[in-house]
């Protein structure tokens, strides 16, 4: 699995909501990303709030 299939697979599972799977995830492929490994750390903390705050708002209504 190349660079940019990994951090598509990261992006997707970010986005239906799969923080943990994404994080174990970066961490089983540290290697295959090289210097992508901080970028894709980077987006799940990134991401991560967001989620977070989509979550709560749907309980806000």
């Amino acid at each position: 699995m190349n660079k940019d299939d990994i951090m598509k697979k990261v992006e997707d599972m970010i986005g239906e909501g799969n923080i943990d799977k994404a994080k174990s995830f970066i961490e089983d492929h540290k290697e295959d990303l090289g210097e992508y490994y901080e970028k894709a750390k980077d987006l799940i903390s990134n991401n991560a709030g967001d989620v977070i705050d989509k979550v709560k708002g749907i309980f806000d209504k």
